[in-house]
């Protein structure tokens, strides 16, 4: 449960880092959300994806775009992730996600 508290509190402190026009400091969130997702098993994915929002799938859902901009072997891991925010939050969360001028 640590784990995915840690995360969660990353996601809340997201906000403020998207309106932030610091890239670095949104390099440095995103560094540490992608070492939280990196420490979830698919279980706890599961179960943490069940227990959020709208609003947070959103923001976790940049981050994975965010990761598969660059390729590495945690791709297919953020593929998982992308695809278990989508079947929970469906296609809009996706257009929501691409269109929002707010970056990650």
């Amino acid at each position: 449960r640590g784990r995915m508290a840690d995360l969660m509190r990353l996601l809340d402190d997201a906000p403020q880092v998207m309106n932030s026009k610091d890239a670095e400091a949104k390099s440095a969130h995103a560094r540490k959300v992608f070492t939280a997702l990196d420490r979830l098993s698919e279980k706890q994915m599961g179960e943490l994806v069940d227990s959020i929002e709208q609003d947070r799938g959103d923001i976790l859902l940049k981050y994975v775009y965010r990761g598969l901009e660059v390729s590495s072997e945690n791709n297919a891991a953020l593929f998982k992730w992308q695809a278990k925010l989508t079947d929970k939050f469906g296609v809009g969360s996706i257009v929501r996600v691409l269109t929002d001028r707010k970056t990650v």
